[in-house]
């Protein structure tokens, strides 16, 4: 089969869950024997290759009309300026319409040249957020398949936050014009359907992990660890973390929290009492290799995220064969079952998080007990080999639906 995947984040690069989750699934669909290609519409600053391949993957990244070396430091005072006018006097919207058009001729090029048989794409697409008014996403010659990772219509809806009318049509009419929809979790599929009113069926295939590459090493493992991965923002629950780590290093003064992940560290700082700041480490963010070395060298990982579609970071930490903590908001349940391969907690209870890192910290026979299942359920459910089959047997089945 000839696969395209849309995707305006893929590594290396700044990326998310969906970056990660098209490298990770395109590399083993060409593994099983299919060309794939990825292509993405990028926005100013993202840098990077125009053009490369990654073991077997061809990576087309185009970008928007205005763009150059001034974007490069998105975070500079200049830059932020410059992206501020062109936003509020409407050019970055006429430019990003312009380069759509660009972007559909380029995508139809691909699809004729390639042969390609299905594509797929994201519900979240990075250029909806810097429109004012509607903008549609170009129509494909081939049948599109939408994947459910969390649209800014989910993450807004479920977070209490307001959502633009032309951003809810944008989304709408991407996933209306799918010839079907797959979603990372049960829980995405069935808000994602209610906020966005779509009713037709929903084919749940979870994100997985390439376990092939992560060796467990308990020798190594520090019994006092406790590690947190992801960004440092509210949703993430890290703020809620740093309010329980206070109680956890009462009751264990020698504990350590290593925190990964990009973001504003003195934010999450502000909230450490005393002993509990010299406890913690900030490390940002770091590559994957030193990110599994992290989580295997951990005996808890902490996860008391608020909002996800199906998170890749619980699966990493329990992959290496480190107890996890995981929220009981969203997909979790559908990852963790309680008490059984890992421990799921409301993550606005701040002693219900304490105690729970607190017990595994104490209770190695509990703690092994807990990481050893929750690897075995990684390996046996979230496999990438497994998920990519699945995923390719619901693409030969859209391929063969009769057309209506």
């Amino acid at each position: 089969m000839n696969i395209l995947y849309l995707c305006d984040e893929y590594p290396p690069g700044p990326h998310g869950g969906i970056g990660t989750y098209v490298r990770l699934m395109a590399q083993q669909m060409v593994k099983l024997g299919n060309k794939v290609i990825v292509a993405g519409l990028y926005s100013r600053g993202y840098g990077g290759q125009d053009q490369f391949e990654d073991n077997g993957v061809k990576v087309f990244r185009y970008r928007w009309g205005i763009d150059g070396k001034l974007f490069e430091n998105q975070q500079g005072i200049g830059t932020r300026i410059v992206n501020r006018i062109l936003l509020d006097t409407g050019m970055t919207q006429r430019d990003i319409r312009r380069s759509l058009a660009g972007y559909q001729k380029k995508l139809e090029q691909i699809i004729a040249s390639e042969q390609i048989d299905i594509v797929e794409m994201p519900d979240y697409n990075d250029y909806i957020r810097f429109c004012h008014s509607y903008v549609r996403f170009p129509a494909l010659p081939v049948p599109v398949v939408v994947k459910l990772n969390g649209s800014i219509t989910y993450f807004n809806t479920e977070a209490g936050k307001p959502v633009g009318r032309h951003v809810l049509k944008m989304e709408q009419d991407i996933l209306n014009r799918a010839a079907a929809v797959s979603s990372a979790s049960t829980y995405t599929a069935v808000k994602s359907a209610a906020y966005l009113s779509y009713n037709k069926s929903i084919k749940v295939l979870y994100n997985g992990i390439d376990t092939s590459t992560i060796v467990k090493n308990e020798a190594m493992r520090d019994n006092k660890q406790v590690v947190f991965t992801g960004s440092l923002v509210p949703k993430k629950g890290i703020f809620q973390l740093a309010k329980a780590w206070n109680i956890v290093v009462n009751e264990i003064p020698d504990a350590r929290l290593l925190i990964l992940g990009k973001g504003p560290a003195g934010k999450v700082s502000a909230f450490l009492q005393g002993h509990s700041k010299s406890n913690v480490v900030f490390n940002g963010h770091v590559d994957k290799q030193e990110l599994y070395d992290c989580l295997a060298k951990s005996a808890v990982a902490v996860f008391p995220s608020y909002a996800e579609a199906f998170a890749l970071a619980p699966l990493e930490a329990m992959a290496c064969g480190t107890a996890v903590v995981n929220s009981n908001r969203t997909s979790g349940p559908e990852l963790i079952d309680d008490g059984i391969n890992g421990i799921l907690i409301d993550p606005d209870n701040i002693e219900m998080l304490a105690s729970s890192i607190i017990m595994l910290l104490n209770n190695l026979e509990k703690r092994m007990k807990l990481a050893l299942a929750g690897n075995e359920k990684v390996k046996q459910y979230f496999d990438i080999d497994i998920v990519a089959r699945q995923t390719l047997q619901f693409y030969r089945q859209v391929l063969t639906k009769p057309v209506l």
